[in-house]
C-alpha cells in the first residue's frame, strides 16, 4: 500500500511540474507573439524602426502611403488636382467656352459649338 501511495505522489508531482512548465510556455508564447506583432523579433529587446511611408503614385516619401494617396481617391470623372504653382493673388484668364484656364472667353479660338 505504501508503494502505491509513493507512485501516486510521484505522478501527482510530475503532473504539477508539467502544468507549471505548460503555463510558462504559454506566457513565453504570448510574449513572442506580442513582440512580433509590435515589430520586434523578440531576441534583442529593441524595436525595429517603423518603415517610412511611400506613395507609388506621387513618388514621394513620408507624406502618405499609396493606399492613402489623395490622387488615387479621386474619381475618374473628377477634375484633376491643379498643377498651377503661380501666385494665387493674380487673377488667371478663364475661358467659359473651353472651360479651361489660359485664355479669356473673348480670345477663344474654339470653333466647336456645343
Amino acid at each position: 500500500m505504501c508503494d502505491f501511495l509513493h507512485q501516486i505522489n510521484f505522478l501527482n508531482s510530475v503532473i504539477v511540474d508539467l502544468q507549471r512548465k505548460n503555463e510558462e510556455l504559454k506566457i513565453k508564447l504570448k510574449k513572442l507573439a506580442l513582440s512580433e506583432f509590435n515589430g520586434n523579433d523578440g531576441t534583442d529587446g529593441e524595436k525595429k524602426a517603423t518603415p517610412r511611408l511611400f506613395c507609388d503614385i506621387c513618388d514621394c516619401f513620408d507624406l502618405h502611403d499609396t493606399e492613402d494617396c489623395p490622387t488615387q481617391a479621386q474619381s475618374p470623372d473628377s477634375v484633376p488636382h491643379t498643377t498651377y504653382h503661380g501666385n494665387p493673388a493674380v487673377e488667371r484668364p478663364y475661358c467659359d467656352i473651353c472651360e479651361a484656364f489660359g485664355h479669356a472667353t473673348e480670345s477663344c479660338n474654339d470653333d466647336q459649338t456645343f
